[in-house]
């Protein structure tokens, strides 16, 4: 690291320099794609910056790598989370249906799942509905709302789990 980088603008530009492809290869080795490694390579260094106030030359090369390791949590997450939901919709339908009624099955469990959102109260809803529809992650959508990172993930828990009891239990007197 150059010792004589005077503004956190020239600091910034010399850890993308010298950190972008360990960060690059990081991600990449715990997700195996590497169009996705390259986004979230953009993505943690984007918080980098946002957490500017907090980053100095001794503590950035670990910094770097606790905010690649987040994103690739989150990232499993979502894709944990999607995946459960299409196979929570697969286990509750019955094998042997025909292919029109399960069409028909799906889209009454998607309007059911419609109805349940709307239950929600209105920020919780948006920001469910930033994350199930859109995928945006935690801190763009703490950003966009003016909350905390934290009070989004506290919203998203209790949202889930919401909607996660009240499918079961409406799929299981309706299905």
């Amino acid at each position: 690291m150059n010792q004589h980088a005077t503004t956190f603008e020239e600091f910034f530009s010399e850890c993308y320099l010298q950190y972008r492809i360990v960060i690059r290869r990081y991600i990449a080795s715990r997700i195996n794609h590497s169009c996705d490694a390259e986004d979230m390579m953009q993505d943690v260094f984007l918080r980098l910056w946002e957490y500017r106030a907090f980053v100095n030359k001794e503590t950035v090369r670990p910094l770097l790598f606790t905010i690649a390791q987040n994103l690739i949590i989150d990232k499993i997450r979502r894709y944990y989370k999607k995946e459960d939901f299409v196979t929570y919709i697969y286990n509750v339908q019955e094998q042997g249906r025909n292919l029109t009624e399960e069409q028909m099955n799906l889209k009454e469990l998607k309007v059911l799942h419609e109805r349940i959102i709307e239950v929600l109260p209105e920020k919780r809803q948006q920001i469910y509905k930033l994350s199930f529809y859109q995928e945006m992650p935690n801190h763009l959508i703490a950003q966009k709302l003016s909350l905390s990172i934290r009070t989004v993930e506290g919203q998203l828990l209790l949202s889930r789990k919401f909607v996660r009891n009240h499918l079961c239990g409406q799929y299981a007197v309706t299905g």
